[in-house]
């Protein structure tokens, strides 16, 4: 994973557009529609890192899968925001707290059943999600932990995903996939930058300029992604060394 620690403080102050989250809370500026849709976006691309922390607390896969999607029906039809203050910033920290309410709210009045009224905003398959799960580190990973660093991983597929379309778009496809590997923070050899240009008919050097580029459209892709989940453009960067922090375990 190719990210630098700090960016750029100018790039960090750069005009801070309206984001998700902040769409979100901006209840009197902005459609409830529009809001639901963002909102159902951000919960769409997190739910994961929910069931992983809901399932390292103790709870069974289906439990797991049940809260969640319960806890985001909730989220979105109810006025589950009303008391939510913009300057209160990650949509993550908001999460993560919300949930443990909320499931606490649904062991209490032992109704799982009425949980969401069987109402779905997205496809969870519980059985992938459980073998994913099954996937993870044990020892010395608490929830907290687990939590913090599956946001972080989904924060960089969802990079690697624009990243991927765009180079789609371009018909530049298999150009991306020979330049990914350079994306994990591991240098090319000379003899691989070598092969690439052979491959496509180009220079060595207009291989590397185009990993170069790579690296800058994934970069500018991750902080774009997460300037969706915080409300202040200072916070952009403090997130970004905690995410990469949480990948380092």
């Amino acid at each position: 994973m190719v990210y630098n620690q700090r960016m750029d403080q100018d790039r960090a102050n750069d005009e801070f557009a309206t984001t998700h989250w902040s769409l979100v809370l901006s209840s009197r500026e902005f459609d409830s529609d529009v809001r639901r849709d963002s909102l159902g976006e951000l919960c769409t691309a997190y739910w994961y890192p929910l069931f992983a922390y809901l399932r390292r607390k103790g709870h069974s896969p289906e439990e797991a899968a049940d809260y969640v999607q319960g806890f985001f029906v909730e989220l979105i039809d109810k006025d589950f925001l009303a008391s939510v203050a913009p300057e209160k910033g990650r949509f993550r920290w908001f999460l993560m707290a919300a949930v443990k309410r909320y499931v606490n709210k649904q062991v209490e009045k032992k109704n799982a059943q009425k949980r969401g009224g069987g109402r779905t905003f997205f496809s969870l398959n519980v059985e992938d999600a459980e073998q994913r799960y099954q996937l993870e580190p044990v020892d010395g990973w608490s929830a907290e932990k687990l939590f913090e660093r599956r946001w972080a991983l989904a924060v960089l597929q969802q990079a690697l995903d624009r990243l991927e379309e765009q180079y789609l778009q371009k018909r530049k496809l298999e150009l991306y996939f020979a330049l990914q590997p350079t994306l994990s923070g591991i240098p090319m050899t000379n003899q691989q930058y070598s092969e690439i240009a052979d491959r496509f008919g180009i220079t060595e050097g207009a291989v590397r300029v185009s990993a170069l580029r790579m690296r800058e459209k994934y970069r500018d892709a991750i902080r774009e992604i997460v300037s969706q989940t915080v409300t202040e453009t200072d916070c952009v960067v403090d997130e970004l060394d905690e995410l990469l922090a949480a990948l380092k375990g």
